[in-house]
């Protein structure tokens, strides 16, 4: 208990000093008071920049992974000298975050089963190699890793238990409520009590589906980022009033959810949109966060390349067909079938149709919506639950006019509505689009209390919203103490979540070693989840692959 609660408390005070240094460096702003919620937002992005950065020439070991520990607790100690006024508020915030952090990741399970099929393994090759070309020809779905697994193989060094790579997941969670929360009071004080009611009704959400680390996904991650980005435009866009330094971290948002999350790279249009309303266009490209910025989109791009032959995979019109480890059939099934399946393919009842011919004219609507129309209302159910009851106490309470509705509430509006389609349409899977869906839910309640002059005067909206936070945290802690009672005796007294086997006996697989001549090609797990393992591991037995090594880097490709 002791060593995971240690662990956890190191990588979150190094989170906190990267956001520092990106604060200081790039934003050239201080540690404030203000900031503090947000810093560690930031120190994320950054940190899983920085591990990406080095896995181009290196793997990420125990020695690079030791010394991202120290840097990171050398200037937190520089920090922490120099902003003597704020420390309290600087260790509340480490100290808040890893309380949470522990209540989700003790005697918890991995996300199931994609952990243990290609997170786990790839942060795994992360640790182990350099960057390995062509290495989705091992396994597909290492082309659909996210920026998070560098996040998480940056905790691999000499002072922690390896089963820290699982504490990052849980950090993100834990500093983005906190975040959340601050936001939420940081508006009722400048009267702008809109937007924090959006900001309040986000963290809801985020306690009732979030707060359990077996749920825990690259999509978790990206919903919980992209609930960020909605918060910073609401905070920072009023009337598309823009400035350099603002457009630059909307940017470094959007490109890390992109990374997060390939379905995401819609969101990089953002930016984009704002960039026209830019007053002063030419400064923008001289500030270091625009290069920043650019440098990260480049490696995430030129990583995707040189691991799958794709910018985004397995969209077929991104890739390099003329790549040798560009494998275009698997490709353009990959892509057919993973629309296929999200739209409840498997489900099919008496005639069932290829991949192509279900995803084609609305011939999907009729199963899925028998499947997974019933799973996206069950699983918002307790959400809408919560939604009438706050309508019930807003009706019966002393209420405020508002003139005029916040423009970028109707932004938010347009986007929700816009990326809910897009997921409609593409990959309908609940897990794929929830805060595009909840984002959707929550304008056409912001408007409905809106125009029915619903809204309770800042006195009263105050103490809705801390009774519900209140109810909130007691029923996270409730179901997290629960849960750690139930697993008490399943998981053997092992405090960690189990990264390397499926059957919960902590135990390391020992797959078999499949050559080709003298050339050792990858491990098979005889269909076994992977999981964390000696790297590269495959659940696919590969009869069509070669490998050669050119500068020190191994290169994978599909044989005739």
């Amino acid at each position: 208990m002791t060593s995971l609660l240690f662990n956890i408390v190191l990588t979150n005070s190094v989170i906190f000093s990267f956001g520092a240094m990106l604060s200081l460096f790039f934003f050239k702003e201080r540690v404030t008071k203000d900031n503090i919620s947000e810093i560690p937002i930031f120190g994320i992005i950054l940190l899983s920049i920085i591990t990406l950065f080095i896995n181009f020439f290196f793997p990420i070991n125990k020695i690079i992974g030791t010394t991202i520990l120290i840097l990171g607790l050398i200037f937190l100690t520089k920090i922490i000298i120099n902003n003597s006024n704020i420390n309290q508020k600087i260790f509340k915030n480490i100290f808040l975050s890893s309380i949470v952090c522990f209540l989700i990741l003790s005697y918890s399970n991995v996300y199931r089963p994609d952990a243990g099929l290609y997170h786990l393994p790839y942060i795994s090759i992360i640790n182990e190699n350099k960057i390995i070309a062509g290495v989705a020809n091992i396994n597909f779905r290492y082309a659909l890793a996210s920026i998070v697994q560098y996040l998480s193989a940056s905790q691999n060094n000499y002072i922690y238990s390896l089963e820290a790579i699982s504490i990052p997941l849980a950090s993100i969670f834990s500093f983005s409520i906190i975040f959340f929360i601050g936001e939420i009071f940081k508006n009722i004080k400048i009267k702008k009590n809109i937007n924090s009611l959006i900001i309040f009704l986000i963290s809801v959400y985020c306690f009732i589906s979030f707060g359990r680390f077996s749920n825990y996904g690259n999509d978790a991650i990206s919903h919980l980022y992209f609930f960020i980005l909605i918060v910073f435009i609401i905070n920072n866009f009023q009337n598309f009033n823009i400035s350099n330094l603002k457009l630059n971290k909307l940017s470094l948002i959007a490109i890390f959810l992109f990374a997060a999350k390939p379905f995401m790279f819609l969101i990089i249009l953002l930016p984009l949109l704002f960039f026209l309303y830019l007053k002063n266009k030419k400064e923008l490209f001289k500030t270091k966060l625009f290069y920043l910025n650019s440098v990260f989109l480049i490696l995430w791009i030129l990583k995707s390349i040189t691991i799958s032959g794709c910018i985004i995979y397995p969209v077929d019109k991104t890739c390099f067909k003329s790549l040798k480890i560009y494998d275009e059939e698997k490709t353009i099934i990959e892509a057919k079938s993973g629309e296929a399946w999200a739209k409840g393919w498997i489900n099919q009842e008496n005639v069932i149709l290829n991949f192509e011919e279900y995803n084609q004219n609305f011939n999907w609507i009729h199963t899925w919506k028998k499947v997974h129309l019933k799973k996206i209302i069950e699983k918002l159910l307790p959400y809408i639950i919560f939604l009438t009851i706050l309508l019930i106490v807003f009706i019966f309470q002393d209420k405020k006019k508002y003139k005029k509705l916040p423009s970028e509430i109707n932004f938010i509006f347009l986007i929700s509505i816009f990326l809910t389609l897009v997921w409609f349409l593409k990959f309908p899977l609940y897990r794929y689009g929830a805060s595009f869906i909840v984002m959707f839910i929550i304008c056409i309640f912001t408007y409905l209390i809106y125009y029915s002059n619903l809204i309770p005067k800042i006195k009263n909206l105050v103490k809705i919203f801390k009774i519900f936070i209140f109810i909130c945290i007691i029923a996270f802690m409730i179901k997290n103490f629960l849960r750690i009672d139930k697993n008490l005796t399943e998981f053997n007294n092992k405090i960690w979540p189990d990264i390397y086997s499926e059957g919960g006996d902590y135990k390391i697989n020992e797959f078999k070693l499949i050559k080709n001549g003298k050339k050792e090609l990858y491990y098979f797990s005889s269909g076994k989840l992977c999981m964390y393992s000696k790297a590269p591991c495959s659940n696919y037995l590969l009869k069509k692959l070669d490998k050669k090594e050119i500068y020190g880097y191994q290169l994978y490709w599909k044989t005739e």
